[in-house]
């Protein structure tokens, strides 16, 4: 039996994606979250065969919550389902390496069939002209433990508070910048900062 867990901060449409999974040809049990850190709690501790990720929940920052996901989760299967249809973001968003774009528009009919062909094996993406990124290719470089460190940067967190929160030394901090600032050929905390706006969705 499947495992999938929606991950979006609005009940009633939590409540629509329900409707539409409970049709699926195959068996699955479903799980719910409204903010990122309960996405990552599920993820540690549950067998979830399917994330149904929504990109502006609260805790997610844009792009990067999925890119975090994908650099701690390799093999899970995510589909991001969203009311935005740009076409660069749905293009970073499959070059990121998810299984899937599931525009919040969508029939019960079209969720389920997205759903399924990412069950088979396969993607589901509009039909468009994938655009490769350079700023994705270059993401896909750093550690789990580096896009935190990043998304603390961008935070405008100092390396004795990093430190802190992430329960490391502040000479690990500083190495893990120093491997950043490399990886991302920048020169400075307000470029990283930068990079992660770049990932941001627009209202």
């Amino acid at each position: 039996m499947y495992q999938i867990l929606i991950a979006d901060d609005h009940p009633l449409f939590r409540t629509a994606l329900r409707g539409a999974l409970a049709e699926l040809k195959d068996p699955c049990t479903i799980s719910e979250c409204e903010n990122f850190d309960q996405v990552q709690e599920h993820l540690r501790s549950g067998d979830i065969d399917l994330l149904l990720l929504d990109l502006k929940m609260p805790g997610n920052n844009g792009l990067m919550g999925l890119m975090r996901i994908r650099s701690e989760y390799p093999h899970l299967a995510v589909a991001v389902v969203s009311a935005s249809e740009d076409a660069s973001i749905i293009s970073s968003i499959r070059n990121m390496g998810a299984s899937g774009f599931i525009p919040k528009a969508s029939s019960p009919l079209e969720i389920r069939q997205a759903v399924e062909k990412v069950f088979a094996g396969g993607v589901s993406f509009p039909e468009f002209s994938q655009v490769k990124s350079e700023l994705t290719d270059k993401l896909r470089q750093l550690t789990p433990q580096q896009l935190r460190v990043l998304q603390f940067i961008a935070e405008g967190a100092l390396n004795k508070q990093i430190a802190y929160s992430l329960n490391i030394k502040e000479t690990t901090v500083k190495s893990h910048i120093s491997d950043i600032f490399r990886k991302l050929n920048i020169n400075n905390r307000t470029q990283a900062a930068l990079i992660v706006q770049e990932l941001s969705i627009p209202d």
